[in-house]
């Protein structure tokens, strides 16, 4: 009894070290060589300083750039926080929030016509990290991007269609665009279209 028990131990933490820290180690070095940037948290960097990770949504709210999906994690896209509002679709307060931010984007946005708000941008995603934003959304920005950087819209309609994620292997996903790569696309033609605005946005941020 005592020698199979012995063997039975054995056997247990020569599994857990394969199956556990042997496994774990071996993707992580896969990864790092073969993915070093979707291993290391798709950061993005500014003058080798992290400004923020293409996994993340950030909070952005300035009339000049694309702004994302609203987001009810903690203070605003808080990674540690992550959650949705957990509001029932009939919930009073859900439905008032949801008027506000309709009638924000409606009012930023008045080129878009009411009842053809996209839903993605005036709700928020199941994580309230999530940094897509649909085709649609990105597409009713640009008018007021245009306007207020002076950027012609025909330059950022393709801005926006160079930069959409497509779905993986065709049938994984939904087609959308990423905020965060896009705003970094974004902060270099208002630096060449409009240096003031440039400043006044993205100094210190992208």
């Amino acid at each position: 009894m005592v020698k199979e028990l012995i063997k039975m131990i054995k056997l247990t933490v020569l599994l857990y070290i394969i199956c556990s820290l042997g496994y774990t180690f071996l993707i992580w070095g896969i990864g790092k060589i073969a993915f070093p940037f979707q291993a290391g948290g798709s950061i993005v960097y500014k003058n080798s300083k992290p400004i923020g990770s293409m996994l993340i949504g950030e909070k952005f709210t300035s009339p000049y750039i694309f702004n994302g999906r609203p987001s009810y994690a903690g203070n605003g896209y808080n990674g540690t926080e992550s959650g949705a509002s957990n509001f029932a679709p009939t919930n009073g307060k859900y439905i008032a929030a949801e008027k506000k931010l309709i009638d924000k984007f409606l009012k930023e946005n008045p080129s878009v016509k009411k009842g053809r708000v996209p839903v993605d941008i005036v709700t928020g995603s199941g994580s309230g990290l999530g940094p897509y934003i649909s085709i649609a959304a990105a597409l009713d920005q640009v008018p007021r991007i245009s306007l207020l950087t002076g950027i012609p819209k025909t330059v950022l309609y393709k801005l926006v269609k160079r930069n959409i994620s497509y779905r993986k292997f065709g049938i994984f996903g939904t087609p959308g665009v990423n905020t965060v790569k896009l705003n970094l696309k974004l902060s270099s033609l208002i630096r060449k279209y409009n240096f003031k605005i440039y400043k006044l946005v993205f100094k210190g941020l992208i």
